[in-house]
């Protein structure tokens, strides 16, 4: 396939930034997964080690440490040239990178190894990224073939805000194997035990647990037996947990870490609404998407790419960011109406398989990566 090289099979290159457990980084080794069936050999240079290192070692047998490069170091040139001559030992046919802390160092060495084809990553809004990181990015996207972003709202944010060209931006929306998904004998509205009102998110300032804290009293008012399960860790998880404290909802609110895998799955199946509160910065949250796979009602607040997964009213409800009253009203709705919430959760899952299905996530990669090398082959840049 990359007859560039003279090969039969396409090799392609994906440049993380981190093995910690995100969206990004599940979306990333799902598309390594689905690469290889379709025949692409696949290598994986990861910045930083974390729990994802195991999965992705039964992903693809070329999985490598890249240099820890600091854009501020001395020793930036060096560790360039380091990733560059691991780049052109492997000879991919193109190099895909995820997001701000791979395009640059990914882009550069790529463009060094002279790789044919190089694709960049923005899989979020970039609010939290300083000016001059977003200078950085946008000179690293001319290094790029083609921006791949995962929705609408991070495309016309990229085009009109950051000045890249609109034909070169392509949007491959997020996929979900809903295979994995599908509810287990405990359906979201049925079942014996505990009424569970739960959040899948990083503790981080961006998604916005005051929020969802201060609704959970709310909730509370009105359903005295409800338990709010939120799944997920990072550095303001201390600061969540006193908030429950001085909210008096310590008691209602469990905090089960960080889960991958089928305990993730576990846990969420649980859930009887599923919540998202994230006040910014939202690409297409896979949290919610994994929620509307397992035929969940999902409450999210109206940001980011979030409205291209939930239609308001049919396929979960959307709320304004901040607005923890709307987000308890709509969350108390669905749990006095069993009904209404298996219905919308049932759409919820229609709508992800009919429109981001994994398998489409990986032929829409694929379609792109062929149109490239064939570009290049035809001597266009």
């Amino acid at each position: 396939m990359a007859q560039s090289s003279g090969r039969n099979e396409m090799r392609v290159l994906h440049v993380i930034d981190s093995l910690n457990p995100g969206g990004t980084e599940r979306q990333c080794l799902a598309l390594v997964r689905r690469l290889s069936a379709r025949g692409v050999a696949n290598a994986l240079f990861y910045g930083r080690t974390g729990p994802l290192l195991r999965d992705a070692e039964r992903l693809t047998d070329t999985l490598r440490p890249s240099p820890a490069i600091r854009f501020r170091s001395v020793r930036i040139p060096l560790q360039l040239i380091q990733l560059a001559r691991m780049i052109r030992e492997w000879a991919p046919d193109i190099v895909q990178t995820y997001g701000f802390y791979s395009n640059l160092p990914g882009l550069l060495a790529a463009s060094f190894a002279r790789v044919p084809v190089r694709v960049a990553g923005r899989r979020q809004l970039a609010q939290y990224l300083s000016p001059a990181q977003r200078l950085a990015d946008r000179w690293a996207w001319k290094l790029a073939h083609r921006v791949v972003v995962n929705s609408e709202a991070v495309r016309e944010q990229v085009v009109s805000r950051e000045g890249m060209r609109a034909d070169r931006v392509v949007v491959i929306r997020n996929g979900l194997d809903l295979g994995e998904w599908r509810t287990a004998d405990r359906g979201p509205n049925g079942g014996d035990g505990d009424v569970v009102v739960g959040m899948v998110a990083h503790f981080r300032k961006m998604k916005d647990h005051p929020t969802f804290l201060r609704a959970a009293r709310e909730i509370l008012s009105v359903v005295p037996s409800v338990r709010f399960h939120l799944v997920g860790s990072g550095t303001l998880e201390g600061t969540a947990r006193d908030i429950a404290q001085r909210l008096g909802i310590a008691a209602h609110v469990d905090f089960l870490g960080g889960l991958e895998g089928e305990a993730l799955r576990s846990a969420v199946r649980r859930f009887r609404v599923s919540v998202l509160s994230s006040k910014d910065n939202e690409g297409l949250p896979n949290a919610v998407l994994e929620s509307m796979g397992a035929g969940l009602p999902v409450v999210a607040t109206a940001v980011g790419g979030t409205p291209a997964l939930i239609e308001d009213g049919s396929t979960g409800f959307l709320v304004p960011p901040g607005d923890a009253a709307a987000l308890a009203e709509r969350v108390v709705l669905l749990l006095k109406d069993p009904g209404l919430a298996r219905a919308m959760g049932e759409r919820g899952r229609q709508r992800v398989e009919g429109g981001f299905n994994m398998d489409r996530m990986a032929d829409r990669f694929l379609g792109l990566y062929r149109d490239l090398l064939a570009e290049q082959m035809a001597g266009g840049r």
